[in-house]
């Protein structure tokens, strides 16, 4: 029998993680995710953004299933108690949306290499890479002997193209790409299905990282990749799509003449 999916039907009955759930595309995607049914586990840093998040979800999504955990993605103990508590709490793990990242560290501006520190390199390499490497890893035994789950990894069109001032940051999404190209092999054998997203600029608070310089008029909507998200968590589990790169289509109505 062939399987159609659930592209109509929602995401009821999944137990969905999604790290960088506080802002950005992570609260974009906890509110689709909870829209359609699953049960959620907010990961960041913020507490209190958490905690405003899941209190505008309930009073919003009927029933709803969810559980805020302040956690650091560049901590191994803190995704470990990631995936331990969302097994704790539902008793399983269905899919993983790491959306946790930064582009720069607190105070710092646009530069070129060489005047990148150490302290900055460790920083966004720490966030954006190795946060990829510990929550991946976190959650894949428990998806292994499931015998099924599904991963997605947020990258960026830097991690295609490096981009001058970004080198770090583009290094980092570069790397991305290459992990779960790597894993998405290696758990093939078991059901489970790793895919990376490349939106190129999205109009989050992570552009107030990049001043002076200023979010492109036609950066996508956070919305978007979660639309996105959504809608390949829900294809047929013999269907997969690759490295999927997200542009904003900036339609210009041609004036009528005559």
């Amino acid at each position: 029998m062939i399987e159609t999916g659930n592209l109509e039907g929602g995401l009821a009955g999944q137990v969905v993680i999604v790290t960088g759930g506080a802002s950005g595309i992570g609260q974009a995607t906890c509110r689709a995710m909870a829209r359609k049914g699953a049960s959620l586990v907010a990961v960041d840093v913020n507490q209190g953004g958490l905690d405003e998040l899941l209190g505008a979800l309930k009073a919003e999504v009927s029933g709803l299933k969810a559980l805020g955990i302040a956690l650091n993605v560049r901590l191994e103990q803190d995704m470990q108690e990631m995936a331990g508590r969302t097994l704790e709490r539902f008793g399983r793990i269905d899919i993983l949306v790491h959306c946790a990242g930064i582009l720069r560290i607190k105070g710092s501006r646009p530069q070129f290499l060489h005047q990148v520190s150490l302290e900055e390199w460790n920083a966004v390499m720490d966030t954006n890479l190795k946060g990829t490497f510990l929550s991946n890893r976190a959650v894949i035994p428990a998806m292994i002997q499931q015998r099924q789950g599904q991963v997605f990894n947020i990258s960026s069109t830097s991690g295609l193209k490096g981009r001058p001032l970004d080198s770090v940051y583009s290094a980092s999404k570069f790397g991305v790409v290459g992990l779960s190209e790597a894993l998405a092999e290696e758990v093939r054998q078991y059901g489970i299905k790793v895919q990376v997203i490349l939106p190129d600029a999205v109009d989050t608070p992570m552009w107030e990282q990049n001043a002076p310089i200023q979010a492109p008029d036609s950066s996508l909507a956070p919305e978007r990749v979660a639309d996105l998200i959504c809608y390949l968590a829900a294809l047929p589990r013999d269907t997969v799509l690759s490295n999927l790169v997200m542009l904003p289509f900036k339609f210009r109505q041609r004036k009528k003449t005559g």
